[in-house]
């Protein structure tokens, strides 16, 4: 049984089917991206081919963990650790856009063909990602993260305001919890509003400055992720601009 996190939501196949939606989205846009795969992407260090075999290696060290649980034998998602999964991702940058295409899709079905196989007992044992086991059920969300967040990365023309509001909705789930405390400078609140969704947030040391942060709810989940660039301008911040936040993981 899992470790920790709790039985997998009610709505697991709803879920399932907001990733694979997105999926499919992302994977019929892969045709339209330059075709330099050298040039940056917004991920300091990685290029764009850097990012596509990401996505798809993550696809299959997804389908690896997913594959042990179902088997009841706990399978790390990078069995050579961090090294050997950025030694992977840099042998495989460089190829041309058609081969990195083809494999961030075969990779998809695979981890699709992963997730039909899996039954109520599979998804609530464990999977090894590279920070600890966590329930299999939650590698979903993970995965959705993977597709939406990269495809914004990749800064090919695909914003935060073009993400289904569902997972804006995840995503926002995912970046305002009781961590976001732990992320935030030396003696700063925040007061985070969306201009779009009327939600509210309010975190950070009592008595100390307040920074409000108002925008679309998209705009700040972008942000909350680690992203400031490409939707920075649609959130206005008083006083002063965006606090500088710690990693988001």
């Amino acid at each position: 049984m899992c470790s920790n996190g709790g039985m997998p939501p009610d709505d697991l196949q709803a879920l399932v089917h907001d990733v694979r939606t997105s999926t499919a989205r992302f994977l019929l846009a892969l045709d339209e991206l330059p075709a330099d795969m050298g040039r940056p992407s917004l991920l300091p260090g990685w290029s764009a081919g850097h990012l596509l075999t990401h996505v798809a290696r993550n696809a299959d060290a997804v389908s690896r963990t997913l594959a042990g649980a179902r088997n009841g034998h706990p399978t790390p998602m990078y069995p050579g650790g961090t090294v050997a999964r950025d030694a992977e991702i840099d042998a495989g940058s460089g190829r041309p856009l058609s081969e990195q295409a083809e494999d961030v899709r075969e990779s998809a079905t695979r981890l699709d063909d992963t997730w039909r196989q899996m039954d109520a007992e599979s998804w609530d044992r464990d999977a090894i990602t590279r920070t600890g086991s966590i329930p299999a059920w939650r590698t979903v969300r993970s995965r959705w993260n993977e597709v939406e967040l990269h495809w914004v990365d990749l800064d090919a023309g695909y914003l935060p305001s073009d993400w289904p509001a569902g997972y804006v909705a995840s995503l926002l789930a995912g970046t305002t919890g009781p961590a976001l405390a732990d992320r935030l400078p030396a003696n700063v609140a925040l007061d985070l509003r969306t201009s779009d969704t009327a939600q509210r947030w309010q975190v950070g040391p009592e008595g100390a400055p307040i920074v409000t942060i108002t925008g679309p709810a998209s705009a700040m989940a972008c942000w909350l992720s680690g992203r400031p660039g490409p939707d920075r301008g649609a959130l206005e911040v008083t006083p002063g601009g965006l606090p500088r936040l710690g990693p988001w993981t």
